[in-house]
């Protein structure tokens, strides 16, 4: 049996609502809530509901420059309406607001929030309908603890025992902390739990996982590709500002690509290879680490120079010309302009 146990006596928890103001109004909520994982082109919008808290994260991707910034934000409510969230990332004096609408979720910050790359445009909005559940995780240990979203990770008194499933934000750069919830006969307790006291391994679609492709299909794509700017009537290879130049990495033996974004870097696991149309075209089939898939839209440019042009919904919407690494001296190297602004 499950075994939450309260974090403070019921004076204590009054005088902590009046002073915080982060406990939700319940028709804040609406009757089933929102909890739940939200997508759109460049991000991931994860809401973590409790009776006691709620918890916000936001992870996206922006325009920086010919690079891409990128935002990774782990964010508390301190207040809400129905229509209105009013949130804040511990540890820090950035003020988000979440617009709640019928039909999307609004997500807007103040200047330069700290959780995100110099440039972020501060607005991002997700579709109600893309909504995904979050993942189910079962305790493996005897006894998990909840942890607080401050700067410290304050323990909690609140706790969950082995064979506990939990609901969970299975955030894919894997922290030490996940946000998560129970869900007892009365109540939701939301907070930070230990990720390796969670077993997500049953994670996402009951359906088997596909395997990666054979390391044979994946050799003649084998190797590190680095990306290619376009300047007058040829290329460079740009060095952003505060980033790294673009690149990707495709590894035969373990079925994977590997795709530097600039700030931040993710990996796809490649489940198909099929001949595309033309030659030289190919489309690699690319599954992420939740399951979402991605088709690559591949397609050999000059194979003496070593380029190829690539495509994608996602990871490569912005992104198409590469050259592989060996043979990148072949073009200039250029330092991108403007980054003082960047800088201060």
């Amino acid at each position: 049996m499950s075994r939450i146990q309260p974090e403070f006596k019921s004076l204590a928890l009054l005088f902590a609502i009046c002073v915080t103001g982060a406990v939700p109004d319940a028709s804040a909520q609406g009757s089933e809530g929102l909890t739940g994982v939200y997508s759109n082109k460049g991000g991931t919008l994860a809401i973590v509901e409790g009776s006691n808290e709620t918890l916000v994260h936001f992870s996206g991707s922006f325009p920086q420059g010919s690079s891409a910034g990128t935002c990774d934000c782990a964010l508390v409510v301190q207040k809400k309406t129905v229509t209105n969230w009013s949130l804040h990332q511990a540890g820090e004096e950035d003020a988000w607001t979440l617009r709640v609408n019928p039909k999307q979720f609004v997500l807007e910050s103040g200047p330069s929030p700290s959780c995100c790359g110099a440039g972020y445009p501060g607005k991002d909005s997700f579709a109600r309908s893309t909504a995904k559940p979050l993942s189910i995780c079962k305790v493996k240990v005897s006894k998990a603890g909840f942890h607080a979203s401050d700067a410290a990770n304050t323990p909690r008194k609140a706790f969950v025992v082995s064979g506990d499933a939990v609901e969970a934000y299975v955030d894919p750069v894997e922290p030490d902390f996940l946000a998560a919830r129970f869900q007892g006969p009365q109540k939701a307790t939301a907070g930070l739990l230990k990720r390796e006291d969670l077993d997500c391994a049953a994670e996402g679609a009951p359906t088997a996982a596909k395997a990666p492709v054979a390391a044979d299909k994946l050799q003649p794509f084998a190797g590190t590709w680095v990306e290619l700017t376009r300047q007058g009537k040829g290329f460079v290879v740009l060095k952003p500002c505060s980033a790294a130049t673009r690149s990707f990495t495709v590894k035969p033996a373990t079925g994977e690509v590997e795709v530097q974004l600039g700030q931040e870097a993710t990996t796809m696991k490649v489940t198909s290879v099929e001949a595309g149309k033309g030659a030289g075209a190919w489309v690699l089939g690319l599954t992420a680490a939740d399951g979402k898939p991605e088709a690559l839209q591949w397609k050999t440019a000059d194979a003496a120079k070593g380029t190829v042009t690539v495509n994608s919904p996602d990871l490569f919407s912005q992104s198409h010309d590469y050259v592989r690494q060996e043979k990148k001296s072949a073009f200039p190297s250029k330092q991108e302009t403007g980054c003082d602004e960047f800088e201060r």
